[in-house]
């Protein structure tokens, strides 16, 4: 038997081409598709070993691809080319639809969507998308009135950058309004550059953080940066402090537990910097004051087994979310500055099961919170004396946005709402009053939202517990089962929001419904939604997803064939075993660097992410945990079958699911289905996880998956050449 090694290293690439096979003409109008070729090799570091003859695909220097994607073996890239080659020769007749797609949804997106404007520091931020710039413009206007003033200008900064991606924590100001710091991303894998400059003058001041994680944080003279510094395996090890003035760095927090994430913020009141520790079961903080930044970080209270909590400040003491003492659904504490121990903790917002608080926002003299019941958000004022005013919302299913950075002595939160027939309406919550004032609806003359209903379903599981389901749809049209487009994700206690896309109602004007099913996973029922499949529990997300699509057949909104699934990321264990599972029910999945692959990514022993997904997934290093993974996991457990369609996107600079995950995912079920449909995978070379980033792209994106879902359901392809 060749091993790997052997055979990457005597094979010349002309030759691994002709195994491989580039698309070639076939009885069929369709080209044959590439065959890999299957070495038969075992794969495992934990516990037994499985059957892999495609792990031959796994590069052995992930990193060093990550940050330059030519060093990736010539081998592996000629399969990756020959695939991707079949995939653009198969989707090459459904480029007329997308630009249909996208057209539509053009006419339908508002000419000018809502800002939220958020108020701090004497100022009013918000962004705007100028025409044909592919990212939005970061801004703000004195209070009291005078020019608008550019902050951040994303798409300057993208010029010449085959890739651009901002942090989501960025862009930050310093308290005293003055400066913006952001962290770009300049090749997809996670990789952040920190950079800070003066708003008035342009001058930069920091221009030399190559290696971080992104988060980051001002002290309150705007003389220190704090940020954290990303290791050569991609994950935070280490927090530091950087004099602007002198440029030198110190580190201040070493973190070597390669199972926790590390991020640094500033409290509303600007009084402390926070550093985070945390994971899917623990959590710890450290409190350093804004306005003596190199005092010594001070231990909030620390790492306990199954106790998570944040921190923020409020009222002269700190607040600290947590779901101590059973409180699944968090509650809010308070403690002293001086002793912020959990021994100090005092009950201020108590535990109410099926409540969850998501988020705090503190304001001077008002404490605004964000919950979650039901499947759907909702914002609740406090005032100190205790009193409080909830705010309540039409829609059946809904989404709010809150951003973060509403100054300490703003008159009014700044929020967003939206629907997925509304388009996002910027509102304020008045602080003094508690009055609500609605900004304009968006304009959209070519969209009538009357002529689209929302629905909300409860869909019984396996188990009995209902599953909430959002689903869209024209309230004309085809009268019967129509073609369904079903998205999940389900993991990370990720809460999906059902959002106003123009991209999803143009695909329903076409006849079609979407519907996101809540499956348990996501938190949007409460923690207990995504507490319940932990480790050994994994297996409910499943069951909810296919319960979802089986009650949609049921009630007479689709029929089975005439369903395409969507997952992203860990949604793509949820697409992946249904495509298992369940390949009659569905006529096309579609995988966007989808997570198929558990095992093979634990496998990893240098993988970014490290120890933070054994919370989540379980640990392979324990036999019931290795053998409960094993018996869903995607790849796993492919078998001969009539698949459906498929179609698996990853990129070679994606630092979260490797490339293998789609690229073998595909492979392997193309050599075992049974059945016509077409099998393709598609590996970028740019992008990383979430893929190219801006409003172009993502529109680019979105006509691809309709445009590969209508000809699924509506079998455009017939019967394909398999081998």
């Amino acid at each position: 038997m060749i091993g790997r090694r052997q055979f990457l290293a005597s094979a010349s690439v002309a030759g691994l081409v002709g195994i491989i096979g580039d698309p070639v003409l076939s009885s069929s109008r369709w080209p044959v598709p590439p065959k890999p070729a299957r070495i038969p090799r075992q794969a495992g570091i934990f516990g037994p070993t499985r059957p892999d003859e495609y792990l031959w695909l796994r590069t052995e220097h992930w990193h060093d691809v990550l940050r330059n994607v030519d060093a990736l073996e010539s081998p592996i890239r000629a399969v990756i080319d020959a695939e991707n080659r079949y995939t653009d020769t198969m989707l090459a007749p459904t480029l007329p639809l997308q630009a249909e797609l996208r057209g539509r949804a053009a006419q339908i997106e508002p000419a000018a969507p809502a800002a939220i404007e958020v108020e701090d520091g004497g100022f009013l931020y918000y962004a705007r998308q100028a025409g044909g710039a592919p990212y939005p413009t970061h801004l703000r206007r004195p209070l009291g009135g005078g020019a608008e003033q550019v902050v951040l200008d994303p798409s300057a900064l993208a010029n010449g950058h085959e890739f651009f991606a901002l942090h989501w924590d960025s862009p930050c100001r310093s308290q005293d309004q003055k400066l913006v710091g952001w962290a770009e991303d300049l090749v997809g894998s996670g990789q952040f550059q920190v950079r800070v400059r003066e708003i008035a003058s342009g001058r930069m001041l920091v221009t030399d953080i190559d290696q971080a994680h992104g988060s980051f944080s001002f002290d309150a003279a705007g003389h220190y940066l704090f940020w954290v510094g990303r290791s050569t395996e991609g994950r935070a090890d280490a927090v530091w402090r950087r004099n602007m003035r002198t440029g030198e760095d110190v580190k201040i927090l070493d973190q070597p537990d390669s199972g926790l994430f590390v991020g640094v913020e500033t409290t509303a009141s600007g009084a402390f910097v926070i550093i985070r520790l945390s994971n899917g079961s623990t959590s710890e903080s450290y409190l350093v004051p804004a306005s003596d930044p190199t005092a010594t970080p001070t231990l909030v209270e620390a790492r306990t087994p199954n106790l998570r909590y944040t921190v923020n400040h409020w009222d002269d003491r700190l607040l600290i979310l947590t779901d101590a003492d059973g409180a699944v659904d968090m509650k809010v504490m308070t403690a002293p500055v001086a002793a912020p121990g959990r021994a100090n903790w005092r009950e201020l917002v108590p535990h109410r099961p099926g409540r969850l608080i998501e988020a705090l926002h503190p304001f001077k003299d008002r404490l605004v919170r964000v919950e979650w019941r039901e499947a759907n958000p909702q914002i609740v004022m406090m005032q100190i004396d205790g009193r409080e005013q909830e705010l309540t919302f039409d829609e059946p299913a809904y989404a709010l946005e809150v951003p973060p950075g509403q100054g300490w002595d703003a008159s009014a939160l700044a929020f967003g709402y939206e629907s997925p027939r509304l388009p996002r309406r910027a509102q304020k919550l008045v602080l003094a009053t508690g009055a609500l004032k609605r900004g304009a609806t968006p304009a959209t003359p070519q969209f009538d939202p009357s002529r689209y209903v929302v629905e909300r379903f409860a869909v019984p599981s396996t188990d009995g517990v209902t599953v909430p389901v959002t689903l869209l749809r024209s309230r004309d049209g085809e009268q019967g089962p129509r073609p369904l487009y079903l998205y999940a994700y389900g993991s990370y206690g990720d809460s999906q929001t059902p959002t106003f896309q123009p991209a999803d109602l143009a695909l329903v004007e076409r006849g079609w419904c979407f519907a996101i099913a809540h499956v348990r996973g996501g938190a949007e029922r409460g923690n207990g939604w995504w507490q319940q499949v932990l480790a050994r529990g994994k297996k409910r997300t499943f069951e909810d997803f296919i319960a979802c699509a089986d009650y949609l057949v049921a009630k007479g909104y689709t029929a089975p064939r005439r369903i395409v699934a969507e997952g992203f990321s860990a949604g793509g264990l949820v697409i992946g075993t249904a495509f298992v599972q369940r390949p009659e029910l569905f006529a096309g999945i579609i995988g966007r660097s989808p997570f198929l692959d558990p095992l093979g990514e634990m496998d990893i022993k240098d993988h970014p992410l490290g120890g933070t997904a054994t919370p989540f997934w379980g640990d392979p290093r324990v036999p019931e945990d290795y053998a409960y993974i094993l018996s869903y996991a995607p790849y796993d457990n492919l078998k001969p079958a009539n698949y459906p369609a498929l179609l698996t996107l990853g990129s070679l600079a994606d630092d979260r699911v490797m490339y293998t995950d789609p690229l073998k995912f595909a492979v392997r079920a193309r050599a075992l289905t049974t059945g016509g449909n077409p099998i393709m995978t598609r590996v970028a070379s740019v992008g990383g996880h979430v893929g190219l980033p801006g409003p172009a792209a993502d529109a680019e994106r979105r006509a691809l998956y309709h445009a590969f879902a209508i000809w699924a359901a509506e079998g455009k392809w017939g019967s394909v050449p398999q081998r």
